[in-house]
């Protein structure tokens, strides 16, 4: 189990280099942090007051029964009345050891929108715990704030 958090460890820091640093509270007084929202994972963060996004990870999965193919998605399930200039959403499905799978939305206005990518199981080992991390930045106006944010983790079988 330790190694399997400190390999954890190993990965997750390259995924918090892909976003700018969120701005902090001294450098902005309406910027505020993320926080849980609802039951079902999904977050909200904001830019400034009343501007931001509702967000979230969904576990990674199977479509189908005895399907080698593992699916994640990370969703922007929907944005205030006023949205940010512009979104950054990226995805990855990982595992304890390294990402598996990785897709780059680009900078876009934002939006409700579904980011997945796919991973076929090539390996021997049958049983292999998965994660999807995804990261969200917004601008407005200049201010940015930016967060990562994951699923569960899910064990799976790879057959």
């Amino acid at each position: 189990m330790n190694r399997k958090i400190a390999a954890l460890g190993v990965t997750l820091p390259a995924l918090l280099a892909l976003s700018a640093p969120p701005a902090s509270a001294a450098e902005n007084p309406a910027a505020t942090a993320s926080a849980s929202a609802k039951g079902d994972g999904t977050q909200t963060a904001m830019v400034k007051r009343d501007i931001g996004c509702r967000y979230r990870a969904n576990d990674p999965g199977h479509l189908t029964a005895g399907s080698k193919t593992v699916w994640a998605t990370v969703q922007i399930t929907g944005c205030t009345p006023t949205p940010p200039d512009k979104c950054h959403l990226t995805i990855h499905l990982a595992n304890p050891v390294y990402n598996v799978a990785h897709k780059d939305d680009g900078w876009k206005s934002c939006k409700k929108k579904t980011l997945k990518v796919k991973y076929k199981c090539a390996d021997v080992v049958s049983k292999r715990e998965f994660v999807t991390v995804g990261t969200l930045a917004m601008v407005y106006r200049g201010v940015h704030n930016s967060h990562t944010f994951t699923s569960r983790h899910v064990t799976l079988f790879c057959r």
